[in-house]
């Protein structure tokens, strides 16, 4: 489940840029009532040259684990009129990093380099504003008019087009700003768009801005404006609000269908494929893939120029640099069969992804393919952009997509991953070592890794805001089947222990021989999971036992695992050599 980029509100920061010595302005910034931020700019003039300094933080906890994700940039006007930008953002340990130039003589083109790569030239959209001055500017005439002011401009961090909407509602004075004035709007950071409401001065500029994501208040403000109220008074931990609750299947991983209804007030859109189909406004049903036909098993990657239509996703990135020469010594240690199709491939590389990643944790923001190659840790979007790369180096198109998992009691958001075989996508999921992914999963949208801007966590987060999902099928345990010592599974997998009786109450139990036990489907269980624990062959089974917890992780082959508990050593030697399972051929 992913705990990875979490979304920054796509706020237009724009700070007051006067030609002066020097001019600091300083806002702060709260998510759900916790002060999780901030920023800070810098402007200052050394003859005819301007320069402007910026930067904004956000340290935050998931799940206890404090990350801190930042951005520096810095804006210069020379005498001619020419721009020149740089940024640097810190999600992880690697910045991403470029700079972008602008000429008055070549006024339709924004140049845009990131590092590592070649640039390219940006079209300039018609009447957009660049130098933060010039935006400053636009919103004290339209504070001292009090009329509607529209601005568009580029955010060279996630390179993508942005717009402020607004429109004037009155005076409406904050302390230390008697002159300031409310507007209401949308702020459209790309395809993202988010309602907003800010307070500009004709004589100070931007002070404040208000909103919501993913139901999260968001309040951005000027360092000189009182705490807001209910500050402090909001979530510990505003992560866990993206974590949604459901109930809890014994065998998620393997359920060949689910079907969900959202009881938001607003109807959803998602996208529809084989995996995912829509019966009706806010009721959907998800599926496992099909296995692969004789057909695709035999589809080869693809070798020279790509079509056009695979291009994007054969192409590296600045997220996914699998030019560099650190990733031919990553295909050494894949060791991909030679002459493999595209979709023993896609296994291959969901296996390695999966073991290469040792450090399976939330303290990474948002890492690029070659971050982790050097440094493997992660969560699922490290999975994510590592396992497209060496997809794409191997000649196979793949992509990302943004989603929501079912992970136990729980669904959150999700990063995995799609490869194309012939004329469709098919999901795996590196994270959990699934290839094809399991079907519980709700695909929101797909994203080519072309930058940061393309991933599309803040309008994941937007989608379900105010909403949550409730599973319609399966309903409690009504698809599992008890025969007597054998129990059928969803998906038609049959495990039998013998001597033992199956119930269903709050819960399926096994009773064998006054034991009371609990059985599981689990993915493949990650090191820190085994660490300690006692590996036991017994028969056909390969299996580990954990002393502390008193509970049996057991491989039963194909990326498929199941867990057993509580039993002592003796039991699980005795468990292991009773059990019997005949999977349905995938």
């Amino acid at each position: 489940m992913s705990r990875s980029l979490i979304p920054v509100p796509a706020v237009i920061l724009i700070l007051s840029s006067t030609a002066a010595a020097q001019e600091v302005q300083q806002f702060r910034q709260w998510v759900a009532g916790q002060e999780l931020g901030g920023a800070e700019q810098r402007s200052s003039l050394e003859g005819a040259t301007s320069r402007i300094d910026h930067r904004e933080w956000m340290n935050f906890s998931r799940l206890g684990i404090e990350v801190q994700q930042e951005i520096r940039e810095t804006s210069v006007r020379a005498a001619d009129g020419s721009l020149r930008f740089t940024w640097r953002m810190l999600l992880s340990k690697e910045p991403l990093e470029g700079e972008a130039t602008w000429s008055p003589a070549n006024p339709g083109v924004l140049r845009v380099t990131s590092k590592g790569f070649e640039g390219k030239s940006v079209p300039m959209r018609a009447g957009a504003l660049l130098w933060p001055g010039d935006i400053d500017a636009r919103m004290r005439e339209a504070a001292r008019l009090i009329r509607p002011v529209k601005i568009t401009s580029y955010s060279f961090a996630t390179q993508q087009w942005t717009e402020l909407d607004l429109h004037p509602m009155g005076a409406a004075p904050l302390p230390g700003f008697a002159d300031a004035v409310l507007f209401k709007g949308e702020e459209m950071d790309g395809a993202n768009r988010t309602e907003t409401s800010v307070w500009i001065s004709p004589t100070r500029g931007d002070l404040k801005h208000t909103g919501e994501i993913m139901g999260l208040s968001l309040v951005l403000q000027r360092a000189e404006l009182p705490v807001p109220e209910g500050s402090g008074k909001g979530m510990d931990q505003f992560f866990e609000r993206s974590l949604i609750p459901i109930p809890q299947h014994p065998f998620q991983p393997w359920l060949p269908e689910v079907q969900l209804r959202w009881n938001g007030a607003k109807p959803l859109r998602l996208p529809e494929d084989p995996q995912q189909h829509q019966v009706r406004a806010n009721l959907f049903t998800l599926r496992r893939s099909a296995a692969p036909t004789a057909e695709e098993l035999m589809e080869m990657p693809v070798m020279g120029k790509p079509s056009k239509e695979d291009a994007s996703y054969l192409a590296a990135t600045p997220l996914v640099q699998f030019q560099d020469p650190a990733f031919e010594g990553l295909l050494v240690r894949l060791h991909a069969p030679l002459g493999a199709g595209r979709w023993t491939l896609a296994q291959a590389v969901t296996d390695f992804v999966w073991e290469w990643i040792t450090e399976k944790d939330y303290t990474v923001g948002f890492a690029s393919a070659l971050e982790v190659c050097r440094n493997p840790r992660g969560d699922c979007t490290e999975h994510g952009v590592l396992a497209v790369a060496l997809l794409r180096k191997l000649g196979v198109p793949a992509r990302g997509v943004v989603g929501w998992v079912a992970a136990g009691d729980t669904m959150g958001l999700h990063f995995w991953v799609e490869v194309k075989l012939r004329n469709r996508w098919v999901p795996i999921d590196p994270t959990f070592d699934e290839a094809p992914a399991s079907a519980f999963r709700l695909k929101l949208g797909t994203t080519d890794l072309a930058d940061l801007g393309s991933v599309g966590w803040e309008g994941a987060g937007q989608i379900f805001g105010g909403g949550a999902w409730k599973v319609v099928k399966p309903d409690a345990f009504g698809d599992l089947r008890l025969d007597g010592d054998t129990l059928r599974a969803p998906d038609g997998t049959r495990i039998r222990i013998a001597g033992s009786t199956w119930t269903l109450g709050s819960g399926l139990r096994l009773h064998r021989e006054g034991r009371d036990l609990s059985l599981a489907a689990q993915p493949r269980p990650y090191p820190a999971q085994i660490l300690g624990a006692r590996l036991l062959q017994v028969g056909r089974w390969k299996a580990w036992w954990q002393p502390k917890e008193q509970k049996l992780l057991i491989d039963l082959g194909a990326r498929r695992w199941l867990a057993a508990e509580p039993l002592d050593e003796k039991g699980a030697v005795d468990f292991l050599e009773l059990l019997r399972v005949e999977a349905p051929q995938r």
